[in-house]
C-alpha cells in the first residue's frame, strides 16, 4: 500500500484532463464503463487521479492524452500493460467488467481521498478474470477482488 499526495497544481491538471477526457469521450459516443451509479465526468476526474498518482510515484510518464478511446491499457511499468482502477470506497474491491480487454496484462487498485491517492495493491489478469470471482455488487456481474487478495508494490 503505497499513498501518494498531490499537490494543489497537480489536482488542478487532474481536473482538467479528466473533464476533458469525459466530454471528449460521451462526444465521440465512447460507452461509459464505470461501474457503479457515479457521475461519469467525476469518474474519468478520479480515474485521472489515479493514473497521475501512480506514474508520480514509481516514476513513470502519465498518459495525458485527450483521444476518445475504449478499452487499451493506462500505461506500461516493468514490461507490464496496466490499468488503473480508482473508487472512493475505503473497502473498494479491484473491479473489471467482463468485456475481455487484450492490451491489459495487470491491474491495479487504487483509492481516491482527494488530495491523497492509496495504491492498494495489484493483480495479474489471469488472478482477477476467473468466473470465481464473477460478482454482482448490484450493477451486473464483472470480476472482483477483495484488498486482501492483491498483491502488494515493493
Amino acid at each position: 500500500m503505497k499513498i501518494v499526495k498531490l499537490d494543489p497544481d497537480e489536482l488542478a491538471v487532474c481536473n482538467l484532463i479528466g473533464t476533458n477526457r469525459s466530454l471528449i469521450a460521451r462526444a465521440s459516443r465512447v460507452k461509459d464503463a464505470k461501474v457503479g451509479k457515479q457521475d461519469g465526468a467525476k469518474a474519468d476526474i478520479m480515474g485521472v487521479m489515479a493514473e497521475y498518482a501512480f506514474a508520480k510515484e514509481f516514476n513513470v510518464f502519465p498518459d495525458l492524452g485527450l483521444v476518445p478511446r475504449s478499452g487499451s491499457a493506462d500505461g506500461e511499468y516493468k514490461g507490464f500493460n496496466y490499468d488503473i482502477k480508482s473508487t472512493h470506497y475505503k473497502s473498494g474491491k479491484l473491479l473489471c467488467t467482463q468485456k475481455d480487454n487484450p492490451d491489459v496484462d495487470i491491474y491495479i487498485l487504487a483509492i481516491v481521498s482527494e488530495p491523497e491517492v492509496n495504491l492498494v495493491g495489484w493483480a495479474f489478469k489471469s488472478e482477477l478474470v476467473k468466473e470465481q470471482n464473477l460478482t454482482d455488487l448490484g450493477h451486473g456481474f464483472g470480476y472482483a477482488l477483495n484488498q486482501n487478495q492483491l498483491r502488494i508494490f515493493r
